[in-house]
């Protein structure tokens, strides 16, 4: 098995389901009719959504990764 430390975590590299940019709602576009307008969404770093992980809400999120950056730790461990 091959582990991999991020920040206080250790993840599993064998159960790792997926990864996505971890996009966060910023604020609200201007509507003069409606009380919010459209979504503004930002990313804020990743999600690591890992197999069987339901005591974490089924994801870890580092705020600090890229998926590039993350890929590149994963490879090497």
């Amino acid at each position: 098995m091959k582990f991999l430390k991020i920040g206080n975590t250790i993840l599993n590299v064998s159960r790792i389901e997926c990864v996505t940019e971890n996009k966060v709602i910023v604020g609200y576009s201007g509507a003069d009719d409606l009380p919010f307008g459209d979504e503004i969404r930002e990313v804020k770093g990743i999600s690591v959504f890992m197999i069987d992980a339901a005591s974490h809400g089924g994801c870890f999120v580092f705020e600090s990764e890229t998926i590039e950056s993350f890929y590149e730790k994963v490879v090497a461990a």
